[in-house]
């Protein structure tokens, strides 16, 4: 997982190094050349959502992701051990299920449609759940695995 986190990790600091460029460019094109480009808009739109595609699975993959576990404190070690099993379970159905087989779906359904300002396959943008699917339930598996291993040493 260490290698897929750095993968990630540059990936997502380059897409926002190229939102960064793109909104500069925005910018200069509209208030300093007075002629705004059409494209730089739609790419930012579809730049943000990638990035918050796959900025889910980095953030839950770094344990950085929010989590309310105000009454799990109060659970004893072999509860919170199955909540947390419980949990990952549940994450890793509805990974599957809504992100994967759903967003594969609503990619499959947008065959034939370009986007407007940069005539770009739409299939491109939303692919992003579906890779964001993959990669939740990668780290899910991992995170389950683990669960049951502490799960098995503190028995």
């Amino acid at each position: 997982m260490k290698t897929l986190n750095k993968i990630l990790e540059t990936v997502l600091g380059l897409l926002v190094a190229v939102m960064v460029l793109g909104c500069i460019w925005q910018v200069i094109t509209r208030f300093v050349l007075n002629n705004p480009s059409k494209y730089t808009e739609e790419l930012l739109r579809y730049l943000l959502i990638w990035t918050t595609m796959l900025g889910v699975p980095y953030a839950y993959g770094k344990d950085k992701h929010l989590s309310i576990n105000i009454a799990v404190k109060y659970f004893s070690p072999k509860g919170k051990a199955m909540t947390n099993i419980f949990i990952e379970a549940l994450i890793l159905v509805l990974s599957v299920f809504v992100m994967v087989a759903g967003g594969w779906m609503v990619t499959m359904n947008s065959a034939g449609q370009i986007s407007p300002a940069m005539h770009m396959p739409m299939q491109l943008y939303y692919a992003g759940v579906p890779v964001s699917g993959v990669l939740m339930v990668c780290y899910r598996i991992e995170r389950l695995r683990n669960s049951l291993k502490q799960r098995r040493r503190k028995k």
